[in-house]
């Protein structure tokens, strides 16, 4: 089973990392200082990188330009930030997240609580100590409405509105490496997804930016899941993955190729926009354990293409068989479909049907 990207204990639940505050603080700053607490004196770049959701280069680069680093630090140690350094890091991610420039943002953060701001300084700046600035809010302003959700899917949802993919790669890295394809992708990966998906919605068609790059990250990731092309264990057969013929966008597919992957199950993507005949030859020429199609929208869902691979046969005249035939993705929701096609609904629930192929039907 895979382990769960959860904060909380339990069967199978993965120990808390570090990196995440604890639950239940008074306040940001309690957090901040239990953070510090459970680290000893101070915490490591890399923690304090995943806490604020960017790349410990990012961090590093902040210090060497800006001067934005932890006020002791003594050479040839590790750097450990305090309370301090971390509220005044967190300013720094603020800002750049509302649009400010870099350079702008550190003047803001290393003024002393209190100051006045410099001549010109744009009056939307919040150089308040970060007691009296408000509690962050989920989903307002130039954040992503993610929920209560865990410290990796927060700072990926940073990471992204920043346009940081540097830091995006480093928080899906850690989740495959550490929590698995599956857990990754249902409680990491999507949820940020889907609130991306939704602030667009809200916000007049902005934020399209920040979909299309964290798409394109979550595929990255996914592709390094396992070699490049997994062998293919003696009689155990392949399981075809294709978008319905109209059907452009293929990440959950790729989740669900990256997934069977890490099983050690073979798999061939066919990626967007395949057309029937295509994949019924194919099915025809490599006689597969079983066939997905997935539909992301209700227009590229067309009964008709399901019908076509249902009759499909492979194998030696006289011994021929069919492969189980799987209809994928929420385009599918009210259709009617082919006797013996069934529903896939989830990631975690396709993986369960997979490894262990049905009869052929």
């Amino acid at each position: 089973m895979p382990r769960r990207l959860s904060q909380h204990g339990g069967p199978g639940a993965p120990a808390r990392p570090a990196a995440a505050p604890p639950a239940g603080p008074a306040s940001p700053d309690a957090a901040v200082q239990d953070l510090v607490a459970a680290e000893g004196a101070g915490i490591s770049t890399g923690a304090l990188a995943r806490r604020l959701g960017v790349s410990p280069t990012t961090i590093r680069s902040w210090e060497r330009r800006y001067g934005i680093g932890p006020e002791r630090h003594s050479p040839g140690h590790h750097r450990r930030y305090l309370p301090p350094d971390v509220e005044r890091l967190e300013l720094m991610c603020h800002l750049t997240a509302q649009g400010l420039p870099p350079a702008e943002a550190a003047r803001v953060c290393r003024r002393p609580p209190g100051a006045a701001p410099a001549a010109g300084a744009p009056a939307a700046v919040d150089a308040a100590p970060a007691e009296d600035r408000p509690a962050p809010r989920s989903g307002g302003g130039h954040t992503l409405p993610v929920g209560p959700a865990g410290a990796l899917c927060r700072g990926l949802a940073r990471a992204a509105v920043r346009l940081d993919d540097p830091a995006m790669h480093e928080l899906l890295a850690t989740g495959l490496a550490t929590h698995g394809v599956v857990a990754t992708w249902e409680e990491l990966a999507a949820p940020v997804l889907r609130a991306v998906g939704a602030k667009w919605a809200v916000s007049g068609g902005r934020y399209v930016e920040v979909e299309h790059l964290l798409s394109c990250a979550i595929g990255r990731a996914l592709q390094r899941v396992g070699p490049d092309t997994p062998p293919e264990p003696p009689g155990r057969r392949t399981v075809l993955l294709a978008a319905a013929p109209e059907e452009m966008h293929v990440l959950p597919l790729q989740a669900l190729a990256a997934a069977l992957t890490e099983r050690g199950i073979p798999v061939r993507l066919f990626g967007a926009g395949v057309p029937t005949v295509g994949l019924t030859a194919a099915v025809v020429r490599t006689g597969p354990a079983a066939v997905v199609l997935w539909s992301q929208s209700r227009t590229s869902a067309d009964p008709r293409g399901l019908a076509a691979l249902s009759t499909a046969e492979w194998g030696q005249p006289g011994a021929r068989q069919r492969a189980a035939l799987y209809a994928a993705g929420p385009g599918w929701s009210g259709r009617d479909l082919p006797p013996g096609v069934a529903r896939l609904y989830s990631l975690s629930q396709a993986v369960g049907e997979l490894e262990q192929p049905g009869p052929a039907r």
